[in-house]
């Protein structure tokens, strides 16, 4: 008898520990914050995706490592959800070098990196604005030191947040990943939970 209550306890525990919630994460998005696409056409962000899954992620056009990486890996995402045929997640990669990164060099990262913009974009906007977006998201990006170069171009990079943040269909954070290094399988797991 000892035996079947040590068996149906354990069999109880894992049943228990199978169905916790793997985003337990619900943090609100405080407010709203008009930016532009890639098209210079207005996106309110995150309003506009309410209904759909969200992955954002961080970035600027002229990073040398992690932000290339960054939209690899929101590509590849991307892909994999093409395939499993879910179709209710949007993309958009957050520009925090407005200065630089208007509407047209977004399109021409498009154009470079053959973004499927069926449900990607690239948004910007004025810096206010974005710098108000990056406190609200917890993304920390500081230009390091100018170099002027002989054409009198400021040359410059960011020390920033590494970050892919899972926004939920009513709007809530539910999870953050690091950008350049994140696990495909799990925030596809992640995005299947959220769809359920």
């Amino acid at each position: 008898m000892h035996y079947k209550q040590l068996l149906v306890v354990l069999f109880i525990l894992i049943l228990i520990s199978g169905c916790k919630n793997p985003l337990p994460e619900e943090r609100n998005i405080r407010g709203s914050f008009n930016l532009l696409n890639q098209d210079s056409t207005t996106v309110i962000f995150p309003d506009q995706y309410k209904g759909n899954i969200l992955v954002t992620g961080f970035i600027f056009t002229n990073c040398p490592d992690i932000c290339p990486m960054t939209i690899h890996n929101m590509q590849r995402i991307q892909k994999n959800l093409e395939q499993l045929k879910i179709n209710n997640v949007k993309f958009a990669a957050v520009s925090f070098d407005p200065l630089r990164d208007t509407p047209s060099v977004l399109k021409e990262q498009v154009k470079l990196r053959e973004i499927n913009t069926s449900d990607f974009v690239f948004l910007t906007g004025k810096k206010s604005t974005v710098d108000s977006l990056l406190d609200m998201m917890n993304i920390f990006a500081f230009a390091d030191d100018t170099i002027i170069t002989k054409s009198g171009e400021p040359v410059y990079f960011f020390v920033h947040t590494d970050r892919i943040n899972l926004i939920d269909q009513q709007g809530k954070i539910r999870k953050e990943y690091s950008g350049s290094k994140i696990n495909i399988e799990e925030i596809i797991s992640d995005i299947k939970y959220l769809g359920e």
